[in-house]
């Protein structure tokens, strides 16, 4: 039996790549972004008259809601904080937020099912009281939905389930509909799955995964190449990186290294008005300074360490035991270069900051990056520039990571024997697999 959806700030279609594998329909999409519209209707409705609509603010607030009926509601929302003004007024007390409009579609339409995902941030201090208005506010709505976020990221997944080398925690909201049944009688339940719920999961190898997913066919770009300065100044690091190591037995210091503070003490005064935390970094470089100071001034001549920009004469070593930086993945941020262990990515958000790899000596691709976000290899931006797919991309939901989760959802349905999940025909999915939170203690 399959299923219908609907696709609510869909982007580029993270979650209807996951809705798809298990029979879903997409019978409406939302989404304001036209070039994400472009790339969601070429890879996922390209033989449907679907209309991929744009705001979702005048499809719900007008006098009916112009969403078809529909199964299951996703949605990858921008989270946008409360009014302070009112309080238990119902949906209304969300007015103004896109929230809002997602809990009239909810209220007309009365979906067996929703998945929501926002950034972790949702449940963070700033935004805690927000999030608690939102589950009352699916509660008031006849909905189970626990109080106690769902925070997953995809490298806390095994691959076989969805997961990839990328550290990407994210929110996710799950709500049942309940028929005749009060559903304040499950308000206990916890999250769909647990903090890291595969704990014997395996350490990633970001190079293996790479070279074992990209199919010959994939086009990667490769004159996007590190810079002659970006290439000078890994040089002169890894070098620094060798010398450490035979002067020293322990592994370069946790802390930032700034080399502008490589100098006697005598040389540089530090502001009273310096914050506590800049003020014990400049000390500590300080005394790593003088510590080695001989090899230090001998290495800086020999690599015209003070030719390179500012940025990249900072350095931050978190790649532990690594003997190379070369078979590591590199940041060039404005604080400075960052080397990392190959295990896995850091959540790429903006081009700029895109992980080099290091032992391809350039960039993470496109093609690379969209297999870390849990799409297909067959998925394509065509001949977009880069820059605006890696902005799609990198503001896309997990793919895997969101079809592990709606599994999750779907299997507590089943559990709290919600009639439409029962019914349901499962043959498709892998619940056996999905570890529900509460599975043991509560069913």
């Amino acid at each position: 039996m399959s299923f219908t959806f609907i696709d609510l700030f869909a982007g580029i279609g993270g979650f209807h790549s996951a809705l798809k594998n298990f029979g879903g329909r997409a019978v409406f999409v939302s989404e304001i972004d036209d070039a994400a519209k472009k790339i969601y209707r070429s890879n996922w409705i390209k033989n449907d008259e679907l209309i991929i609509s744009g705001d979702i603010k005048p499809l719900t607030e007008g006098p009916e809601v112009q969403v078809p009926t529909h199964n299951v509601l996703t949605g990858g929302f921008p989270c946008q904080p409360f009014s302070k003004s009112g309080n238990q007024r119902g949906v209304n007390e969300a007015r103004g937020t896109l929230f809002f409009n997602i809990l009239k579609v909810i209220e007309d339409k009365k979906p067996e099912l929703v998945l929501l995902e926002n950034v972790r941030n949702l449940v963070g201090p700033k935004h805690l009281s927000d999030y608690k208005k939102m589950i009352r506010l699916l509660r008031q709505l006849g909905y189970v939905v626990s109080a106690e976020p769902t925070i997953i990221s995809p490298h806390e997944i095994p691959e076989e389930l969805g997961g990839s080398p990328q550290h990407r925690e994210r929110v996710f909201i799950g709500a049942i509909k309940m028929e005749n049944i009060d559903s304040g009688m499950y308000s206990n339940l916890g999250p769909l799955l647990k903090r890291k719920p595969f704990p014997d999961i395996n350490e990633w190898s970001l190079k293996e995964f790479l070279e074992r997913k990209i199919a010959d066919h994939e086009k990667i770009d490769l004159n996007n190449n590190l810079s002659q300065s970006q290439l000078q100044a890994l040089e002169a690091w890894n070098d620094f990186l060798k010398i450490y190591r035979k002067n020293n037995r322990q592994n370069l210091p946790g802390f930032p290294l700034w080399s502008e503070f490589w100098q006697a003490r005598n040389k540089f005064t530090i502001a009273r008005s310096t914050p506590i935390w800049k003020k014990t970094f400049i000390e500590n470089n300080n005394t790593f300074y003088l510590n080695n100071r001989k090899w230090i001034d001998n290495w800086r001549k020999s690599y015209s360490f003070e030719s390179l920009i500012p940025s990249y004469k900072k350095f931050e070593w978190q790649a532990r035991g690594e003997s190379d930086i070369f078979n590591c993945l590199i940041q060039f941020r404005p604080s400075g270069i960052r080397v990392k262990n190959p295990n896995y990515v850091p959540a790429f958000v903006a081009l700029t900051q895109t992980p080099i790899l290091g032992w391809k000596k350039r960039p993470l691709s496109i093609a690379e990056a969209k297999l870390l976000q849990g799409f297909p290899d067959t998925f394509s931006f065509g001949d977009q520039n880069e820059k605006a797919s890696f902005k799609q991309i990198g503001n896309a939901v997990h793919a895997g990571v969101a079809r592990l989760v709606f599994q999750a959802l779907l299997k507590r349905a089943i559990k709290i024997d919600q009639p439409w999940a029962t019914s349901l025909d499962s043959s498709s999915f892998f619940l056996d697999n999905v570890p529900l939170a509460d599975e043991t203690s509560l069913f």
